[in-house]
């Protein structure tokens, strides 16, 4: 049980810190729709409350092409920008779907080798994801509003209602399913959904943009001291189902953009963050590229 919780913490640590190596060290084409703002928030609340209905209607199989076409999508988004050769990039993709595939076929989807390569896949997703949220401009501002909006959300659908429940129990038998896991007895598992792992990864990255190093590196620490915490007391037998993650993380997002506002002001926009932190990584001509798109 112990080395469960372990790997899936694990998972979730390797999360926050590839987004942040990514962050760093590659940046997206500049996303054609303009800068994620407050109605960007409230579109993403209305999404997240119509999908999980959406997907227990769909019939199983549709729903299984649903999240492969999806996970494809963001594969592509997240490595693209990766210097490689084209040839290398579709071969990186296809491998990281085959595996998830042929895994899910050959051990069924409670078997621990397709869990390993699923939670690769859902971590790789993750950095790619909180990415692009964090480089087309998201505030942390609106991260927080985010994270407070889907405490409610969680509080509702998954502590009063079996919706999440029933989502989660439904898409756990397909490939792709959304949430880390790993098996701890016979039937038993200990997880984290894909959306409470975005949040806590992307949270961080906002928090280094708008109020600097320090910042993002506390926004780290606390999503992943909130998400050892519930993993822990799951592992013990506290929660009889689906724990809302976001009751607890999304207050302390709130609570840290508060205080770090207070401290420092107004937040700095991207065009002010590269200027005092010139990416580590991109090519040199890549670097004055990205800061004459957002001048």
């Amino acid at each position: 049980m112990i080395a469960g919780l372990w790997i899936v913490l694990g998972f979730a640590a390797g999360a926050v810190a590839l987004a942040g190596v990514y962050f760093r060290r590659v940046w997206m084409p500049r996303p054609p729709l303009g800068v994620f703002n407050r109605s960007d928030v409230l579109i993403m609340m209305v999404a997240i409350a119509l999908l999980p209905y959406l997907y227990l209607a769909l019939p199983l199989w549709l729903d299984g092409l649903v999240l492969g076409g999806l996970t494809l999508g963001i594969l592509y988004v997240t490595l693209a920008p990766v210097p490689m050769p084209r040839a290398g990039l579709w071969l990186a993709i296809l491998a990281l779907v085959a595996a998830d595939l042929a895994s899910w076929w050959r051990f069924g989807p409670t078997g621990a080798p397709f869990a390993l390569v699923n939670d690769v896949v859902l971590t790789v997703t993750v950095v790619g994801v909180s990415n692009v949220w964090a480089q087309s401009g998201m505030k942390a501002r609106d991260a927080a509003l985010l994270g407070g909006l889907l405490a409610i959300y969680d509080f509702v659908f998954t502590a009063q209602l079996p919706l999440m429940n029933d989502l989660l129990t439904r898409l756990a038998a397909l490939p792709f399913a959304p949430q880390v896991v790993w098996p701890i007895g016979p039937g038993q598992w200990v997880g984290l959904g894909l959306g409470d792992l975005l949040l806590a990864t992307a949270f961080p990255l906002v928090m280094r943009k708008a109020f600097g190093r320090s910042a993002g590196l506390a926004a780290s620490a606390t999503s992943l001291a909130v998400v050892g915490a519930l993993l822990g007391l799951a592992g013990l037998g506290m929660f009889g189902g689906a724990f809302p993650v976001m009751v607890v993380l999304g207050p302390c997002m709130v609570l840290q953009y508060g205080l770090w506002a207070h401290r420092r002001g107004q937040e700095r926009t991207t065009w002010h963050y590269l200027q005092a932190e010139p990416l580590s990584g991109c090519h040199q001509e890549r670097r004055k590229l990205v800061v004459r798109e957002l001048a």
